[in-house]
């Protein structure tokens, strides 16, 4: 450390030595730095980077009306610390009020799934009602899992989020440019009409099932609806999210004046810095990408296991009959088959494009 001081002290003397024309021949030092990785196990994340001149748009920010209508059911039960900083930490009045809120849930869903339990043991329905049956005891499953995961990943949510404020930061500091990832508008347009769309599915499988279900039942459907498709724009805003950037990166790199002027060569030191400050940011988004399939991976694993067997139960309910003919009842497990068979592709078509694009992309600035 000693060494590295006194080096910094020659450099700062030799320079003040220098002839103007010179001193500009310098090469600038990088003013970012990257994050801490002992500080992704604390429950705090704070970002080390020297202020910019102009301060950086958020990804927290522009999420902000999906992720506060999912901390209303009981999600994300975090904040941020400071307006000015990219620190979050875990808040206790949202995980008091997460908390009571799975209480008071699972004995509304407990109640649910006992009614399914003995309609399935004791009815001597139809064939195709014990199918209804058995997929609406699965529509409960989610919820006795999905806050504790949350709980169990807040701290890697709020790495994530500090780590898209750290990239946001290092974007605006080689590029001089906000990064606008336009999903402002969109987040709050979506957190309008998915309790529309989870209360006309409930609904509809509320109509065309024949398995004797309660029409108090039908709050508890909209609610794990809700939850799900919720999860579902969150996941395709977080993987859109990150194709945005690997445009806007592509955009200014190709567009910068080296390029235009077509005077660009790696001999010359303005060129190569150039190049450096943006294999810097490919590399900070290619880790970006890579923990985003881990910050919440628990979550949209049980996710996906609940899709495969809705789906398969609901596949199996809709071809048993095929040459018996397809009635009005067979309707329900068809909608079945392709709501939650399309949110399945969603999850990972989403993923797959933006962890292809983005390994394409760092492949091409590998130096």
């Amino acid at each position: 450390m000693a060494c590295m001081i006194l080096e910094v002290m020659q450099l700062k003397r030799i320079g003040s030595q220098l002839p103007n024309d010179r001193k500009c021949d310098l090469p600038e030092v990088t003013k970012w730095r990257h994050l801490d990785e002992s500080s992704l196990a604390k429950d705090e994340t704070i970002v080390a980077i020297p202020e910019a001149e102009e301060t950086a748009s958020e990804f927290f920010d522009e999420l902000k009306a999906v992720i506060y209508t999912m901390k209303i059911f009981g999600l994300f039960p975090l904040q941020k610390r400071n307006p000015g900083e990219s620190t979050f930490q875990r808040c206790k009045l949202s995980l008091v009020y997460s908390a009571v809120f799975y209480v008071a849930v699972s004995v509304y869903a407990y109640h649910v799934s006992r009614e399914r339990i003995e309609f399935i043991r004791y009815s001597e329905a139809s064939f195709d009602d014990l199918i209804y049956s058995v997929i609406h005891f699965l529509y409960v499953i989610p919820h006795f899992y999905l806050i504790p995961c949350h709980w169990k990943e807040v701290t890697k949510v709020g790495g994530y989020f500090a780590r898209w404020s750290q990239f946001q930061k290092q974007f605006l500091c080689a590029t001089e440019k906000q990064l606008y990832l336009g999903q402002n508008r969109r987040a709050k347009w979506s957190v309008v009409l998915i309790p529309v769309l989870a209360l006309l599915f409930a609904v509809s499988e509320y109509l065309l099932s024949s398995a004797e279900e309660k029409y108090w039942e039908l709050g508890f459907y909209w609610y794990i609806f809700t939850v799900i498709l919720l999860h579902v724009v969150w996941w395709w805003f977080v993987c859109s999210s990150l194709r945005g950037a690997i445009y806007n990166i592509s955009e200014n790199f190709f567009n910068c004046h080296v390029f235009q002027k077509g005077t660009f060569s790696f001999a010359q030191e303005r060129s190569a810095k150039l190049v450096r400050q943006y294999r810097d940011l490919w590399v900070s988004l290619n880790r970006l990408s890579r923990e985003t399939g881990l910050f919440m991976c628990y979550t949209y694993g049980h996710m996906c296991v609940l899709s495969f067997s809705v789906v398969t139960f609901s596949l199996y309910g809709t071809l048993s009959n095929v040459h018996d003919g397809l009635y009005m009842r067979h309707m329900g497990l068809a909608m079945a088959v392709c709501v939650i068979g399309g949110i399945t592709y969603v999850i990972c078509n989403v993923a797959h494009h933006a962890a292809s694009e983005v390994s394409l992309s760092a492949d091409f600035l590998r130096i």
